[in-house]
């Protein structure tokens, strides 16, 4: 869709009923990427291209939102706005951005592609015996996007991302699996050495961890662990109700967890896999620190839900697709981490107590019973070092415990794919229970 269609297609949403809506907004993106499936016996490559387009229109009496692939006629037909009151931002001023030079290279070829998978699987193969990678799925795509409303908006940007989903067995031990799923901003930067050693550390332990019934002590919590907290955790740091959950989680001194609880978003982190200028409806992002050194600064919220003089408004409105309305929420949000600590040196402060490094399954979090639990594995450590695995437990306890009992963190700081990117670093953590599933 180009940029004199997107323009058309506007004009004519205007001019509908006369010129009845008082809010108009054309969504145009474009992409292209090449997803390789590689199965023990099978090898597949599809290379897609897609265009496809929004427009939503209204005024404080209704709405409607439209969607299709191609390019649309601005003819119509258009739907009746039988939807929610519609406000659109308008122009504001950007800070300068400069477009990441990796935005360029080429997606990853098949054959490139497919050696990278290959190498996983022979990696995985030599870490455990019976060790097998029975599916994994490459996509390496990029986009472009554009935005223009009748304010007088008008933002456009590119993308890359690039995901990877991998699914290992142990052949000796029929129903031990591990899966991992992964996104980078370019297919190059997985490496399958470190993936091939997470696999299998993850295949021994659930082969040969115990479940200890019930126990307490130091954890030391590793980055898939953390990132899992913190997603269970996003309406404390998302939404307009943000303030009001977290100020019922909050101590005697007004705080809401430990000095190490340092909490940011960032739509433009360096490097992260979702950074941009703009967000879903074109207004400007930026770096928001929603908590600092565990007291609640505020609430990631959009330009629309930021009535209150306390909520100041970020550019958090995520779109993925062109079939999607904008909906707040983070992009890269993250536990900031302490440089030149490693997750080491924490471990070796742990007298009794486990490292947990994966989760099983997901979690439940309760904000109004403050209470969580999530599915763990790992080891068990005495003396600051690991001794024995264990698997088929449950992380438990109260949010405020675990927000309270945040001891530090170190440097590895690290990106999971889920309501945006969750990044965190291994953390120490005291207050909370492990016990058996």
């Amino acid at each position: 869709m180009s940029s004199a269609a997107v323009e058309e297609t506007l004009a004519a949403v205007r001019a509908l009923g006369g010129g009845r809506y008082e809010e108009v907004e054309v969504f145009a993106k474009r992409g292209r990427s090449r997803r390789l499936d590689r199965r023990e016996q099978q090898r597949l490559t599809v290379y897609s291209r897609e265009q496809g387009w929004a427009v939503r229109a209204g005024d404080p009496r209704g709405s409607f939102f439209a969607a299709g692939q191609g390019a649309p006629d601005p003819a119509g037909p258009w739907p009746e706005a039988d939807g929610r009151p519609l406000r659109l931002p308008g122009p504001v001023s950007s800070p300068p951005w400069s477009e990441p030079s990796d935005f360029e290279a080429p997606l990853i070829g098949e054959g490139e592609g497919h050696a990278l998978l290959d190498a996983l699987a022979t990696a995985l193969a030599r870490e455990v015996d019976g060790a097998r990678l029975v599916h994994a799925a490459l996509e390496d795509g990029a986009y472009e996007i554009e935005v223009v409303n009748n304010r007088g908006l008008e933002a456009a940007h590119r993308g890359r991302l690039a995901s990877l989903h991998l699914e290992a067995v142990d052949r000796s031990r029929p129903g031990v699996v591990a899966s991992l799923y992964l996104a980078e901003r370019e297919a190059r930067r997985f490496e399958p050495g470190g993936l091939a050693r997470r696999l299998a550390d993850l295949l021994t332990v659930r082969r040969q961890g115990r479940t200890p019934e019930r126990d307490r002590g130091e954890l030391l919590l590793a980055p898939p662990v953390m990132v899992r907290m913190l997603e269970g955790l996003l309406p404390l740091f998302v939404g307009a109700e943000a303030p009001r959950r977290a100020s019922e989680l909050q101590n005697r001194r007004g705080k809401l967890g430990s000095e190490v609880l340092t909490v940011l978003d960032n739509g433009r982190l360096p490097g992260g896999v979702l950074e941009a200028p703009v967000d879903g409806e074109g207004v400007a992002t930026r770096e928001v620190l929603l908590v600092d050194r565990g007291a609640f600064r505020q609430a990631l919220v959009p330009w629309w839900e930021a009535r209150d003089p306390e909520l100041r408004a970020t550019g958090c409105s995520r779109r993925p697709g062109w079939r999607d309305q904008p909906k707040a929420g983070p992009t890269h949000l993250y536990l900031r981490p302490r440089a030149g600590v490693r997750a080491g040196e924490l471990l070796e402060q742990v007298a009794r107590g486990y490292y947990l490094m994966e989760t099983d399954a997901a979690g439940s979090f309760d904000l109004e019973a403050d209470a969580f639990s999530l599915p763990v594995c790992g080891f068990e450590v005495r003396a600051g070092r690991a001794t024995a695995p264990i698997a088929g437990c449950v992380l438990t306890g109260s949010i405020g415990a675990f927000l309270h009992g945040l001891q530090a963190v170190a440097r590895d700081l690290r990106f999971l794919p889920g309501a945006g990117m969750i990044g965190s670093p291994s953390a120490l953590v005291t207050g909370l229970e492990l016990r058996a599933r």
